[in-house]
């Protein structure tokens, strides 16, 4: 699903805004931020598929602003059988005992980018335009080059980082955390 960028290219540092890349450049660092959230963090309408739990809550990606469609199992849910909540559908015999899917067609997201994310995002923007200015290619791994004995060293395979667009799994905890992501099948509409 192709998403806009969470900043423009008006929000990159001037000496970027004209750049050819600037708009791949922006929807790379934006890809990167919703991966590590685990969800789109800016307003969509998409169709959302999760499996029911017993629970009262049936947890969507947020915060919900208007749901259009509600199908469990296959079969459509009364708007008058559920609350809509920012944090998903309350729904007061709960979602089930066994774990069938429930779609919803929803608007979800924030209607504003927090000026901290499109901050993010062009810093992660601007370390892949610097990186592809200086022809790019591979720094997987390497921590170190000396020119004298013509040393290089590198950190463990798993601990390399093949693009500039890397976020630290602190990072990645902290929006994780920040946006309440988790796994779902989310198909644009």
């Amino acid at each position: 699903m192709a998403l806009d960028p969470l900043a423009a290219a008006s929000d990159l540092p001037s000496v970027w805004q004209d750049n050819e890349n600037a708009a791949r450049a922006l929807g790379v660092a934006s890809a990167a931020i919703r991966d590590a959230a685990g969800v789109p963090i800016s307003s969509i309408t998409a169709t959302v598929t999760t499996h029911a739990t017993p629970a009262n809550l049936l947890y969507l990606p947020g915060p919900v602003t208007d749901v259009e469609t509600v199908t469990f199992d296959g079969d459509t849910v009364s708007a008058d059988d559920y609350k809509v909540l920012p944090n998903g559908l309350w729904r007061h015999c709960g979602w089930g005992r066994t774990p069938v899917p429930v779609a919803v067609t929803c608007t979800f997201g924030l209607a504003e980018v927090p000026g901290d994310i499109v901050d993010l995002c062009c810093e992660l923007a601007v370390a892949w335009l610097e990186h592809r200015a200086a022809g790019g290619g591979s720094t997987a791994g390497l921590v170190a080059v000396s020119i004298d004995d013509a040393r290089e060293q590198y950190t463990e395979e798993h601990a390399g980082q093949v693009s500039p667009v890397y976020i630290p799994k602190v990072t990645r905890d902290w929006l994780r955390s920040r946006f309440s992501g988790g796994a779902f099948v989310v198909e644009s509409l």
